[in-house]
């Protein structure tokens, strides 16, 4: 909306002479981007009332997000709200009562963020009587390229009151396309706490956690503390 202080001359109504010129992003994060362009008079804007708009796109979960924002300073503007890891497409609008020009449209990139969480309802568990098999999916929100998985479990509590639970824990981490895992050596009748968490270049993302029990071994099985396990082990 223009003002009706310092309209433009009515001798010579015109819109402006050209788009804002030499526009650069000189700052590029996860969620925003820094602007920065040449400055400009009435020599340009023909007119004392005038509108320097951003206009920008970019596609998130394969839909489309476009807005505009008003700018309200005179050569630098940072771009707020973005989403991680998007392509991002703007230009600047210079617009007074008589007519608008564009500058040329940038095209850039988000950074990376930390991932969401792996969606908990992905999780898939096999329990047996000394392994537990687990799957998952990819969070729904990757912010970025994920790199690793890591799972840590614990055992909680176990059927068997003589069981030595303190050698009952370890971390495994998986590759970006590796979402399931095979967990060996555990104890039966044991309750055990996972955690799993995805990470980008940027670190990990929040964890999820469940809790799984083993099934309980057949008359006979005697309870064994020196089992090998597939996983390292936390001190």
């Amino acid at each position: 909306m223009f003002t009706k202080s310092n309209p433009c001359s009515s001798l010579s109504p015109s819109d402006p002479v050209h788009g804002p010129q030499n526009v650069n992003v000189v700052d590029i994060r996860a969620r925003q981007l820094t602007l920065q362009w040449e400055t400009f008079g009435y020599a340009v804007t023909r007119c004392h009332s005038y509108n320097l708009t951003v206009q920008y796109q970019y596609v998130f979960n394969q839909q489309e997000f476009a807005a505009e924002e008003l700018i309200q300073t005179s050569s630098h503007f940072t771009l707020r709200g973005l989403r991680p890891f998007v392509t991002v497409r703007l230009r600047l609008v210079l617009a007074n009562p008589e007519g608008s020009k564009e500058s040329e449209e940038i095209v850039k990139q988000t950074e990376e963020d930390v991932p969401g969480s792996v969606p908990l309802e992905s999780i898939q568990t096999g329990p047996y009587e000394e392994k537990i098999f687990m799957q998952w999916k990819a969070p729904n929100e990757t912010n970025g390229v994920i790199t690793l998985y890591e799972i840590t479990y614990k055992a909680l509590s176990s059927l068997d009151p003589s069981a030595d639970l303190t050698t009952q824990r370890g971390r495994v981490f998986k590759l970006r396309n590796e979402t399931q895992h095979l967990f060996v050596g555990l104890y039966p009748g044991t309750t055990y706490f996972f955690t799993l968490k995805a990470s980008t270049n940027k670190g990990f993302g929040p964890p999820v956690t469940t809790r799984i029990a083993t099934k309980i071994a057949g008359e006979g099985y005697l309870f064994r503390a020196d089992r090998s396990s597939d996983v390292s082990l936390v001190s």
